[in-house]
């Protein structure tokens, strides 16, 4: 007998997760009459445990979980452990209409699949199409496979010549960690011996409270000269509850304080809920202003993406961006890469700069625009499988519209792109890469080298 469940945040759009949840159970129940589950969606604490019990009560052979929106891997993780069955992890792509990312389903599969696997479990996934029938296929493959899913290994990546002089060192950088990484994000966990020990990092851990009170300090005669400043390459300023977006303003100006006060070339920020809830700004638009002077920040705390970019920058003359990949499509052998408004207007594609709201929390400052085309290089210091790695991968940024609100762009990886994000889901990467425009490919690699890191491509 085969079970299922769905997943959901309740910051996203739950109607329509509802009705992507409809759809993936009636297909199921067509080729699984029997098919039994747990029929609410998922949303909180009290629905997870009673989930479980139902499964617990129920016992069925594989399990189909419906990864409607965006969620943390704290439940999921939690329920594969206690059911201990096989398990495939549905999830669903949407329309690349330049608006709210109202679902972010495939980001919530990247972060599941890494935690899982991390902890030796290997889930099968489906990411929904527009055919029925590929569709039909791929739940028909689960239900009917009789082994379960099998990790992935990536290439080593090799470069033909191989320098012997070569050196491309980094400078040792100091990561400020402000806060901490959010429950259930496994992807932006690190071990900070493994980090000061073995890629010449030193870390500050600070507290939110920190930022938030040098952010209040800022005297109001800066705030206005930066206002000034960001209105004149942002379109809309004048649109925004100008008071949210001064305290945001403010947060840059926090940010400048505490790296010059403590030498700091990178941040690892806890960049939500708090920022919205108890100072009333978005993050996303100051860290889009710090990443513009090379100075990286990384959301939900992630020090390993944090460092990543800092490599970038290091490596190259241009910045370098954190993103999740949040959409494929393959028809069209495309990615889009998103976040929430955090890119440095450098890579905006021109006369498409736009100040923002954040989607979900409602208030400014984001960046909003599409992100520039161009060749670019992916990058990831990862803790896949639960060792220390490197991952590397060219890549173009075409030109195309922004797909959704807040800073985006749509990638080619070569041929293939669907099969390579398989890949990287399989392999269990982090849910956020970094890039930089150009090709510094072989620089990575040969650093790699350098350092003893086991680099691997696709």
């Amino acid at each position: 007998m085969i079970g299922y469940l769905a997943l959901a945040r309740e910051t996203f759009d739950v109607e329509y997760a509802e009705s992507k949840f409809k759809i993936a159970k009636s297909l199921l129940l067509s080729l699984s009459p029997d098919a039994i589950g747990f029929e609410n969606l998922i949303t909180n604490d009290e629905g997870a445990d009673s989930a479980l019990s139902f499964f617990k009560s129920n016992d069925v052979e594989k399990i189909f979980l419906f990864q409607t929106t965006f969620t943390d891997a704290k439940f999921l993780l939690n329920f594969a452990k206690s059911i201990q069955k096989p398990i495939c992890i549905v999830s669903f792509p949407e329309p690349r209409t330049g608006g709210r990312l109202r679902l972010n389903s495939i980001c919530g599969l990247n972060l599941a699949m890494h935690s899982l696997i991390k902890n030796d479990i290997t889930p099968d996934f489906v990411i929904m199409e527009e055919d029925d029938k590929a569709n039909e296929m791929s739940f028909s493959n689960f239900i009917e496979s009789q082994n379960e899913s099998k990790k992935i290994a990536w290439d080593i990546a090799t470069i033909a010549n191989i320098n012997a002089d070569f050196d491309y060192s980094i400078d040792k950088q100091t990561i400020g960690i402000i806060g901490t990484r959010p429950e259930g994000f496994d992807t932006c966990d690190y071990d900070s011996n493994e980090v000061t020990s073995k890629l010449n990092v030193s870390l500050v851990d600070l507290e939110l409270e920190d930022l938030f009170d040098e952010a209040k300090d800022i005297e109001v005669e800066t705030i206005v000269k930066t206002k000034s400043t960001v209105s004149s390459y942002l379109a809309g300023t004048e649109e925004l509850v100008q008071e949210e977006f001064d305290k945001s303003l403010s947060i840059f100006h926090g940010l400048e304080n505490l790296k010059d006060k403590h030498n700091l070339d990178a941040f690892a920020i806890r960049c939500w809920p708090e920022t919205f809830t108890e100072y009333g700004c978005a993050s996303c638009g100051p860290m889009a202003m710090m990443n513009e002077k090379k100075v990286s920040c990384a959301c939900e705390a992630d020090v390993l993406g944090g460092i990543s970019c800092n490599i970038l920058n290091q490596m190259n003359n241009n910045p370098s961006l954190l993103v999740d990949i949040v959409d494929v499509d393959k028809s069209d052998n495309s990615l889009v890469f998103w976040h929430c408004g955090l890119a440095p207007i450098s890579m905006a594609k021109e006369g498409t700069a736009r100040s923002g709201i954040h989607s979900n929390r409602k208030k400014p400052l984001l960046h909003d625009f599409s992100l520039k085309e161009g060749e670019i290089t992916i990058f990831r210091v990862s803790k896949a499988r639960g060792r220390l790695q490197f991952f590397v991968m060219k890549g173009q940024v075409l030109d195309r519209p922004n797909s959704f609100s807040g800073t985006s762009g749509v990638i080619n990886l070569g041929e293939n792109s669907a099969h390579k994000l398989e890949q990287m889901f399989k392999g269990g990467l982090e849910h956020h890469v970094a890039f930089t425009y150009g090709d510094i490919s072989d620089k990575l690699i040969h650093f790699g080298q350098q350092m003893d890191i086991p680099t691997y491509t696709l």
